[in-house]
């Protein structure tokens, strides 16, 4: 029986994500429940939405004054408005077919799954604080619906199930708040430009990088053929255990130049693998992100 092909095994992972769409928003609001807020940036300023009242004070003159609150007691009282300056939070999960894949799908999930539940419970947790959230390259949600709005974005944005599939991260708007989902195996040379004009924008964020156990460990033994997910290179080892040693010097030296070139563009690089809980990789992401924008 051959292989399913790439677009194949993108429908199939799109409709399973689609159709238990309601067990991942509930997956995700467990998840988000345990770790706390993030603060949102809200605060006084000049915008359409009231934010709070606040003791008048001498400089701020009469117009100020909100009389019909201040008509309840003996103080004056200004009605604050909220500033429009807060940025979404803008999330991409990578659809490329490699990232769809699990080597034990009875054990973990495959990373595209784990990803969705992070972005989806990162959503949560930035909303409670007061922050709009979207996929990249589309418009920010907010309040009680924003997770599910959210998830059904992420799925339809990273053209999962489509024939032809736009790998390449959408634009972040400038100054925005960027957290990208990916297993990151790409050249570092390539995600620099991706990050550069990101960069170049004002936008900041974080890189999560979502890894199989067995990518990691090279857990295998004897004659092993390797595929490629949704393609048709393919390389065979005699021995494969040979082969660990090496592969797992390239992958540390892969990682250790990706965050080089990461980091000095305002992206630190986070690990997680699909055989840990996501709870604690949850509590690094949100730690991170607040920690930027304090």
């Amino acid at each position: 029986m051959s292989s399913p092909s790439a677009p194949a095994v993108l429908r199939l992972e799109a409709a399973s994500l689609a159709t238990d769409l309601p067990g991942l928003i509930v997956q995700a609001r467990r998840l988000a429940s345990a770790v706390p807020g993030v603060h949102g940036r809200r605060r006084a300023g000049q915008g359409e939405d009231f934010w709070q009242f606040r003791d008048y004070r001498a400089e701020d003159g009469a117009r100020h004054v909100d009389w019909r609150r201040s008509a309840r007691g003996e103080r004056l009282f200004v009605r604050e408005r909220e500033m429009q300056a807060a940025q979404a939070v803008h999330l991409w999960v990578d659809p490329s077919p490699g990232f769809a894949w699990s080597s034990a799908p009875d054990r973990w999930p495959a990373k595209a799954a784990r990803a969705m539940l992070l972005a989806v419970a990162l959503g949560m947790v930035v909303s409670r604080g007061g922050e709009r959230v979207g996929a990249l390259g589309g418009p920010g949600f907010r309040g009680a619906s924003a997770p599910e709005r959210l998830a059904e974005a992420l799925i339809t944005a990273q053209g999962w199930g489509q024939a032809a599939i736009d790998l390449e991260p959408a634009a972040p708007p400038s100054r925005g708040v960027v957290a990208l989902f990916s297993d990151y195996y790409a050249p570092p040379e390539l995600w620099r430009e991706r990050l550069r004009r990101s960069s170049d924008r004002g936008a900041y964020g974080v890189l999560i990088a979502v890894i199989d156990p067995a990518e990691e460990d090279f857990p295998f033994r004897g004659r092993v053929r390797f595929r490629e997910t949704g393609g048709d290179a393919e390389t065979v080892f005699g021995r494969a255990e040979e082969a660990r040693v090496a592969y797992r010097a390239r992958l540390a030296d892969h990682r250790a130049a990706l965050r080089a070139m990461a980091e000095p563009l305002g992206f630190p690089l986070l690990l997680h693998r699909t055989d840990r809980p996501p709870a604690s990789a949850l509590a690094a992401l949100v730690g991170v992100l607040a920690e930027r924008d304090a």
